[in-house]
């Protein structure tokens, strides 16, 4: 996925404040650019998957989603608030102008059971022979069931890396790299505390599609 549409340009990129993506802040149009956006981008992974697939050809899709219907409360809200909030404390410490900030936005966008349902079927060319969410702890490394976490400094350095080895090139490019090693340790920091008293979880779609 692309940022949205519509928020291109540090001017328009500011239209969302301080934050990095959807947060309780997130003003509800540029919430909808995010809506559109990701059923944009996935109807046309759609059709270009359908030309490759053989008649009754089935394709399987995960990818990370949100429990709730509530666009403000998914589970991508949380990990990428906590992110912000490590680049805003590296803006109160000088290392990065405000302005770097209010004008970045993340090209994810975590869409509920039922998003994802309707673009399948705007397309009419696959059926739905399987949907399911499930959900799995922030750190990779952790495979314990239940809302305890053992070891929260831990884990929270575990989230940072695997976050880091994803948006690094994301992050290096905006805000330059010398600020890099900074970020990602507050951010386990963030994460590290935030786990300390509720253990989060991500929320991730699975889903079997039949060409029809």
């Amino acid at each position: 996925m692309q940022v949205p549409i519509g928020l291109e340009g540090d001017q328009k990129a500011c239209l969302n404040m301080e934050n990095i993506y959807i947060a309780n802040t997130t003003p509800r149009f540029v919430v909808k650019l995010y809506q559109d956006q990701f059923a944009s981008d996935l109807l046309l992974f759609l059709k270009l998957r359908y030309e490759e697939l053989v008649f009754g050809g089935q394709m399987v899709l995960t990818f990370l989603g949100r429990k709730n219907e509530d666009v403000y409360n998914g589970d991508l809200n949380h990990l990428c608030g906590l992110l912000a909030q490590a680049v805003l404390y590296l803006v109160d410490e000088g290392l990065i102008r405000k302005e770097k900030l209010t004008s970045f936005n993340l090209p994810i966008y975590g869409p509920s059971v039922h998003e994802v349902r309707e673009v399948v079927n705007q397309t009419k060319l696959y059926e739905i022979s399987d949907i399911k969410l499930f959900q799995s702890n922030w750190d990779p490394y952790d495979d314990t069931e239940g809302d305890d976490v053992h070891d929260n400094i831990h884990s929270g350095m575990n989230v940072a890396q695997s976050m880091r080895a994803v948006m690094e090139p994301l992050f290096t490019s905006h805000f330059g790299d010398s600020v890099i090693d900074r970020l990602f340790k507050k951010y386990a920091q963030n994460v590290a505390e935030h786990l300390k008293r509720e253990n989060t979880k991500y929320s991730v779609i699975a889903l079997r599609l039949k060409k029809t």
